[in-house]
């Protein structure tokens, strides 16, 4: 797995953008306007070489992949160019494809005319609006059975726009230069249309990141009731959410780029993710930029509303584009295929290397051989699903902490082996929860225990004979850590708790408690929190179940003159923030994107084999736009937890990664859970006995709303989004 550019790509990148950001200034971009063009910034880009960038060096061009097409429309979009590139770079690519093309080409490249692409079909009767055609000379067509270069008509007229683009009407049966015909010309426009679909989803991620930026830098400025703005949860809050949407769509264009590269199966699905998924980010993000200035967003005098008009208006020439998410239906369970374009090799790549995969090819063999009838009949996702003698068994395998040091039991593994570990154990339909939750304990006991406590309890737990639990919340705190009321009380060398915890799953099966206690008085708060593993099995501790909406078993734990040794501590004396901190921080790297992809695979099957109106209900245009959706977002987390792991491996990031997978894919999977109840309805109503996959729906719509609480709440994450990935103040 690679996200990172090459020094070529980065220096494209940034010489485009130094030059955007000289020559696309607010007033630049306002002058333009009215015809939404700016002629001398269409000669800057000329000079760079930029609309032949996709062009073979034989014909004149850079003969560049479609990456580096890819990072200069972000720098389109951020900088909100009045020049028709995106059309150019296409056009002038399928032309350098076709002899009859030759002289136009030339021409293109030499600054002489300006060719542009529609990307729609069209046939020769009426009008259609051309991007670029106000001052086009002529358009790149597929007209009919025939892929044509339309000459633009003797007088044409601007059509003021959304998008302040230079649109124009053209009449469908003017003369035209005849490219190809039937397949072959069909094949050309396939393929020129999802190119223009990727760039244009690029440009518009570019779009919505830039007007967020700005929004956080007003945030950050804007004094309201003595306090910035941005401290405001209603308004971070919201900026968190758009902020996560923008990098989810940068991740699928860049993931459609790298499969494209590699000619995997998925390429024409991701396209359509990519396209439909960024144009909805972008809408979203400067929506909620442009509310973050309040009225003075509205003014026409504002920059951000240059950015709101846009994101609508630039991608609407190609039509509706929910349409787009029923192509990512189609594309992936209905057998569509799609004409593609070359891009070009490229190093991005989210796929792991082969010492990652023989290792899923272990952990595989492992599962299908060790999980026998009654194992699998008893299985559970949830601590339910604990079973302590299989537990040693994946101990023996190693397959419980492989990245762990070899010193604590472990192989030195990275994180990508992690993620192929986590995915094998969901496919085996085998409970993560208790190894995960023993791993981030035993982690931070690494960190912060004492060397005797490493010993007592390491050991144990690396060999599957210990799992920990967590005890963090009570009564009357959750996600406020610093409110904990449960005591310890130091007695020589023993400390005495007292107190409750809630929501402690886990705790009936457990060996030891990872317990929040609080130890230096309440006016101390965070100053005054101390860690301790306790064993459960300690006089004083009872554990009282209770059901949860989700089917899962959680516990209330009652500590009465609880006798604990100082060993069991760990950290500092009223040093528990810190490793509290630590411990949350790995949790906040969890995501549902695998259980949202399981949500999506069972909705898929049922609408490939159930009727609905004498007809398979995947033909229904709605199911199809929703599913695709459902099937976009649960790609989305897959990638951002893919990121993460990345950015962690790699020792860079900006710390917000892991709360923005959590976020992301908690809020999508209970959305996304929603709205497939409500498709599969009514035998969505059902807990057993319904049709294929729509039992599943209802226990997903039940988990979901889980998902947004456990491992914090979506308040948090939104929280350390705004924070880290946008720079706001702390909303807390």
């Amino acid at each position: 797995m690679n996200l990172h550019l090459s020094e070529e790509q980065s220096m494209l990148r940034d010489t485009v953008s130094r030059m955007l950001a000289s020559e696309s200034t607010p007033d630049r971009i306002r002058a333009a306007e009215p015809l939404g063009f700016d002629p001398a910034l269409w000669q800057k880009f000329h000079e760079l070489g930029i609309p032949g960038l996709r062009v073979p060096e034989s014909a004149g061009g850079y003969g560049s992949g479609l990456f580096e097409a890819v990072l200069v429309a972000e720098q389109l979009g951020r900088h909100l160019a009045s020049a028709p590139i995106i059309e150019s770079l296409v056009a002038n690519a399928v032309l350098a494809r076709c002899p009859a093309g030759a002289q136009a080409l030339k021409d293109a490249l030499g600054g002489q005319s300006i060719i542009s692409f529609l990307p729609t079909a069209v046939t020769d009767q009426g009008t259609a609006l051309i991007p670029a055609g106000a001052i086009a000379q002529s358009a790149l067509v597929l007209r009919n059975d025939a892929l044509v270069l339309l000459r633009a008509p003797a007088s044409v007229c601007h059509a003021p726009n959304l998008g302040a683009q230079p649109l124009a009407r053209w009449p469908l049966n003017a003369d035209a230069v005849v490219l190809a015909t039937g397949a072959h010309a069909h094949a050309l426009f396939g393929a020129a249309r999802e190119e223009w679909r990727l760039l244009m989803a690029a440009a518009l991620c570019g779009m919505g990141e830039r007007a967020l930026e700005f929004a956080a830098h007003y945030a950050n400025q804007r004094i309201q009731f003595d306090r910035p703005i941005g401290t405001y949860q209603g308004i971070s809050h919201p900026l968190a959410d758009a902020i996560s949407a923008i990098d989810g769509g940068r991740l699928l264009v860049w993931d459609a780029v790298s499969s494209l590269a590699n000619h995997r199966s998925n390429a024409a699905a991701l396209i359509a993710m990519a396209y439909g998924w960024s144009i909805r980010a972008a809408a979203y993000a400067t929506a909620r930029a442009i509310h973050t200035f309040g009225g003075y967003g509205l003014a026409l005098s504002s920059e951000v509303q240059l950015y709101f008009r846009r994101a609508k208006g630039w991608p609407l020439v190609a039509g509706d584009p929910q349409s787009a998410f029923a192509d990512v239906t189609d594309r992936t369970w209905r057998g569509s295929t799609a004409a593609l374009p070359d891009s070009g090799p490229t190093q991005i790549d989210f796929e792991f290397d082969s010492s990652a995969e023989a290792f899923r090819k272990t952990a595989r063999a492992f599962f299908d051989t060790a999980l026998d009838d009654d194992l699998r009949a008893n299985a559970d996702m949830s601590w339910d699903g604990f079973n302590p003698e299989f537990q040693k068994k994946l101990a023996t395998a190693n397959l419980l902490f492989p990245t762990w040091p070899v010193e604590y039991g472990g192989q030195n593994r990275n994180a990508y082996d992690a993620i192929v570990l986590r995915e094998e154990f969901h496919r085996a339909g085998w409970t993560v929860i208790p190894t995960s939750v023993t791993r981030l304990v035993a982690e931070s006991l690494m960190k912060y225990g004492s060397d005797a406590l490493k010993q007592e309890v390491l050991p144990a737990v690396t060999r599957g004979e210990v799992v920990f639990c967590l005890g963090y919340t009570e009564p009357g705190s959750g996600s406020d850590v610093g409110a904990a009321k449960t005591r310890a009380v130091q007695e020589g060398d023993d400390w005495v708790i007292n107190g409750q915890k809630m929501f402690n799953s886990g705790a009936n099966l457990a060996h030891y408690v990872f317990l929040l206690t609080r130890t230096g008085g309440d006016a101390a708060k965070y100053r005054g929190l101390t860690m301790f593993l306790v064993p459960l099995n300690t006089p004083g501790i009872e554990v009282f179940p209770f059901d949860t909406l989700s089917d899962e078993r959680s516990n209330a734990t009652y500590f009465t003159d609880v006798r604990v040794p100082d060993r069991y501590r760990v950290g500092e004396v009223n040093g528990g923030w810190g490793v509290i901190r630590y411990a949350l921080g790995l949790e906040h790297t969890a995501g549902y994107g695998l259980e949202q992809q399981k949500l999506v695979d069972q909705v898929a099957a049922w609408a490939l084999h159930t009727q609905r109106n004498g007809r398979a209900a995947i033909e229904d245009s709605d199911l199809r736009q929703r599913l695709g959706l459902a099937a976009t977002r649960a790609r989305i987390s897959w990638l951002l937890l893919q990121r993460g792991m990345w950015c962690f491996q790699e020792g860079i990031g900006t710390g917000g990664e892991g709360p923005m997978c959590k976020l992301f894919s908690a809020e999508a999977f209970l959305e996304d859970a929603q709205s497939l109840t409500d498709l599969l309805a009514p035998e969505s109503l059902l807990l057993s006995g319904t049709q294929s996959g729509a039992e599943g729906v209802n226990f997903a719509y039940r988990h979901a709303i889980a998902s947004t609480n456990y491992g914090g709440t979506s308040e948090i994450m939104r929280s350390l989004v705004a924070q880290f990935r946008l720079g706001l103040p702390r909303d807390r």
